[in-house]
């Protein structure tokens, strides 16, 4: 399986980052228990599953030396990672990406989408006022892009809250900041357990080929 290492998408080095298209060979790199949780899928369901799990094969094994760990999925759908692991996984139709730390930095969040657009009927579902203000602001032809941008770091801080909070959180209870320079921030609009209202955590926003987003929160920002 060829996949790519990539760089810059988290303020610390010590995250890395893979990502590979998604196709079939795939298959052939997880395990019997990661292919028996997927059996009953369609064909597109179990490529996109397989080249996320196999990404994260060969980064467990690369970047910190775990052999054949089966990553499976608890009652809530999220990857049960190795202890002492932070990650997070993310697929389209076309590309899968996986992200790995050491767990004392904190949590971690990655959103890839292969979506030219999310389209303006669904802004008023996803997005605050202040959001879809700020998309107005733009060139007409870009709008619904950037629109997509938002809510991929929606997706992106999902994931990295999770661990903390173990709850669902709805596209409302966080409202995205884009900078050009290709930050973003992340403001909660009420309080999650343990974050409070106006916590802010911090990503990147990329969108030169995929839109693609990473959120993350250290262990030593103040979450209370």
């Amino acid at each position: 399986m060829i996949y790519e290492q990539l760089f810059g998408l988290f303020p610390d080095p010590r995250v890395y980052v893979l990502t590979s298209v998604v196709g079939d060979a795939a298959l052939a790199f997880i395990s019997e228990r990661e292919a028996a949780s997927i059996v009953d899928a369609v064909p597109k369901r179990r490529r996109e599953f397989a080249t996320a799990r196999a990404l994260a094969r060969e980064g467990l094994e690369r970047f910190f030396g775990l052999h054949d760990f089966n990553l499976l999925n608890d009652k809530n759908r999220a990857p049960i990672w190795p202890q002492g692991i932070a990650g997070s996984l993310s697929h389209s139709s076309t590309r899968a990406w996986v992200a790995l730390v050491d767990a004392t930095y904190g949590t971690i969040g990655i959103d890839g989408e292969d979506r030219d657009k999310l389209e303006r009927s669904l802004w008023h579902l996803t997005m605050h006022d202040q959001e879809i203000a700020y998309l107005k602001t733009l060139e007409t032809s870009v709008q619904e892009h950037r629109a997509l941008v938002i809510f991929s770091a929606k997706e992106a801080l999902y994931k990295t809250q999770f661990p903390w909070s173990h709850k669902y959180v709805d596209f409302m209870a966080v409202q995205i900041r884009l900078d050009e320079d290709g930050s973003l921030q992340c403001i909660f609009q009420s309080d999650i357990a343990p974050f409070q209202s106006g916590f802010v955590a911090h990503g990147r926003w990329s969108d030169e080929t995929e839109v693609l987003t990473t959120v993350s929160i250290p262990s030593l920002s103040s979450v209370a």
